[in-house]
């Protein structure tokens, strides 16, 4: 009868892959040594290039307690760096080699077998081939983490990018840029979790439902969108080792300012939390009297609010949720009294008190770029003395992290600045439109959508005794004043229009209180 015998296979890169090492490649030479020696093949065992340490020892020990349970004593594999490259795998071949006299491991490209008969100069051999082996790996690590610095030092991340970027470039020259299919949906993930509206699990379902889909088709699994969430590459910065480096040269799809707010979201006691009901002020409403969490919930099929009373708070009166947007919309009804004249005067005012803001915003951004620059020259001169050892390998490593700091820092002052215009625009001249037709706006949108339009008019909400105060933002409470005093003139002039026995004001009704 023939004689049952085991196939090893492993490649170690890529490149071993596409240069002949190929898996199939050994196979086939492995099978043709079998059927030269009269032995049949009773399984392979296969390790890719992607495989881990871990992973290709435990590869290694399923491989031979195969063997022993099935009582193969043969391995046949194509040279002892496809089987070991270091010691500690080695002293386990060895072990189950010589534990019986029938086994043994055939090399077929240096014509070595392994036995518990190899004389002392064939074991030498084998220790030397490990040796060498084992050196190959540990140079091949170093040079590795070599390059991975310098990579790091470029601005350049030495690994595969996350979701909404891809890699383009040749070997040594490979660099990240923005993927276009998959880069809308990661702006969605930061910007949908950064409303507050959305639990990890609502998240991936909203990003599913959009169309997101991950590389294996489904949907992305909450431990992985909890880690790009987390991931500072999306606003133009790179995590290495537990290091993060702020001077990424890869392009942002985020903001810091964005990406800064969604970790306190996700670090808070405000982290959503999935729910089988979307209830409209959660998380949103505190008690007027003890500043506790407003909670809510359903009774016969209606919505309620109450204080949880954890410290000892009166409030025992349950609101019912259409009650609390019936006050809301006397505030919203409010801001409808402002007239398309006024709404073009106060967008004008607006745009000519910013003229100011944005010649001293543009001196301050020349002066951060002009220092930018200068601390670049300083950065390219100190790599060229690197290069020409005028100066050490610590001394480059200590400026180099002095000046990129401090890069860093002019970055974020930089975008800051360019950010805050930005948004001086959108609140301050959209806050207006919003404002007029808010309640045409909230009645159409989703629950989610609703919590949103809240969040930019109101910055607290209380209830107290079933009855909503409140707290609006800054550029509302500005946009309310202006109203405001337009109705008080209002009525000062009907007042001494009418009679004094007739003296009515109806504007005195839409007049906005700091308690409904």
């Amino acid at each position: 009868m023939k004689s049952k015998a085991i196939s090893y296979c492993r490649v170690s890169s890529r490149e071993q892959e596409e240069t002949g090492y190929s898996l199939d490649a050994q196979e086939k030479l492995l099978a043709e040594y079998a059927l030269k020696e009269g032995l049949i093949i009773a399984k392979v065992f296969k390790i890719t290039e992607s495989a881990s340490g871990r992973q290709i020892r435990k590869t290694l020990n399923e491989m031979l307690a195969y063997a022993e349970k099935n009582k193969i004593s043969i391995v046949l594999c194509e040279k002892i760096d496809r089987l070991t490259r270091n010691l500690k795998d080695a002293s386990i071949v060895d072990e189950w080699v010589r534990a019986e006299s029938e086994r043994a491991v055939h090399f077929i490209k240096e014509h070595f077998v392994l036995n518990a008969n190899t004389k002392a100069h064939d074991n030498f051999i084998w220790d030397m081939k490990v040796a060498v082996a084992r050196f190959y790996t540990n140079n091949l690590s170093e040079e590795v983490k070599k390059g991975q610095k310098e990579k790091l030092a470029q601005g350049w991340l030495p690994t595969s990018p996350p979701y909404g970027y891809t890699t383009v470039g040749e070997k040594g020259r490979k660099i990240h840029i923005i993927d276009e299919k998959t880069a809308p949906f990661m702006r969605r993930m930061f910007e949908l979790y950064a409303s507050g509206n959305y639990s990890l699990t609502a998240l991936r379902e909203k990003l599913y439902e959009e169309g997101f889909r991950s590389t294996q088709g489904g949907k992305l699994a909450k431990s992985r969108l909890d880690d790009l969430l987390r991931d500072p590459f999306y606003y133009g910065a790179m995590r290495w080792n537990d290091v993060l480096y702020e001077h990424g040269a890869h392009e942002p799809l985020i903001s810091k300012e964005l990406f800064n707010k969604v970790q306190e979201i996700l670090s808070g006691r405000t982290t959503p939390h999935k729910s089988k009901k979307t209830f409209q002020f959660r998380k949103l409403l505190k008690c007027g009297e003890c500043q506790g969490t407003i909670t809510a919930e359903i009774q016969k099929g209606i919505v309620y609010y109450h204080c949880n009373h954890y410290r000892n708070c009166s409030q025992k009166k349950f609101t019912r949720e259409d009650q609390l947007e019936e006050q809301l919309f006397g505030v919203f009804r409010f801001f409808e009294n402002i007239t398309a004249a006024e709404a073009a005067e106060l967008k004008e005012k607006i745009k000519a008190n910013h003229a100011q803001e944005v010649e001293y915003k543009e001196k301050q951004i020349k002066s951060f770029h002009d220092r930018y620059m200068a601390l670049q020259r300083r950065l390219d001169n100190l790599y060229n003395d690197r290069l020409d050892e005028r100066i050490t390998t610590e001394t480059w490593e200590k400026k180099q992290k002095e000046i990129v700091e401090e890069q860093s820092a002019i970055q974020d002052r930089l975008k800051a600045l360019k950010s805050d215009e930005a948004k001086y625009f959108e609140i301050w001249l959209n806050i207006i439109d919003l404002a007029c037709r808010a309640r045409e706006i909230y009645q159409r949108r989703t629950p989610e959508q609703r919590r949103t339009l809240l969040k930019h008019l109101f910055s607290n909400l209380m209830l107290e005794d079933e009855k909503v105060g409140y707290t609006l933002t800054e550029p509302v409470e500005v946009l309310a004043k202006r109203v405001q005093e337009r109705i008080d003139a209002e009525k000062d002039f009907r007042t001494k229009k009418t009679p004094a026995n007739t003296r009515v004001s109806r504007a005195s009704h839409s007049k906005i209180s700091p308690l409904l």
